[in-house]
């Protein structure tokens, strides 16, 4: 969590600092830059980003009642009983051609659907346990908060690829 309280108004303001960040960054960079340079997975920035986008869908499609397997495009078995590196891997084969405007554009789409369902959202509903909302999902206890959740999938998530992309440009000059 990289909030200093559990407040929707901080939870906002973590979100819109590290999503300013992380679009300061990519707008230091080329095309090529985002699209070329590879980190030891054969990940790009744009591959970053097209991960980002599809986990923060996930959160979206959860905050609208839908399976969040759907949001990330992935089969619900893959997203049961798949480990990350799973889902990863098949977020990154089904997209990773997208060209970066349509990447790009995909990603500013979702963030604005997940500021809208947020708005929604007040300080109690994000306290609630994740599990309470998903019944068919397996795991111990309820697992964590939608607080958590929506941290852990957007500013939390920004921040952690970041610092991977900041990395990912360093050792190759960028």
């Amino acid at each position: 969590m990289t909030g200093q309280s559990n407040t929707k108004e901080a939870l906002m303001a973590d979100i819109e600092r590290s999503w300013d960040a992380l679009h300061s960054l990519f707008s230091r960079l080329t095309e090529g830059q985002m699209t070329t340079i590879r980190d030891a997975q054969g990940w790009s920035v744009k591959d970053h980003i097209i991960h980002l986008a599809a986990w923060e869908r996930s959160v979206v499609f959860f905050l609208q009642g839908k399976s969040r397997h759907e949001g990330l495009g992935v089969d619900e078995s893959v997203y049961l009983k798949g480990g990350f590196d799973e889902i990863n891997d098949v977020i990154y084969r089904q997209r990773n051609k997208l060209p970066l405007a349509k990447v790009m554009a995909q990603f500013d789409e979702v963030h604005q659907q997940l500021l809208t369902r947020l708005e929604t959202l007040t300080d109690a509903d994000l306290q609630e346990p994740y599990r309470r909302n998903l019944s068919d999902e397996t795991g111990e206890g309820e697992g964590p908060t939608i607080y958590d959740l929506i941290d852990g999938n957007s500013a939390g998530h920004y921040e952690e690829h970041q610092g991977w992309i900041e990395q990912l440009l360093g050792d190759q000059g960028g």
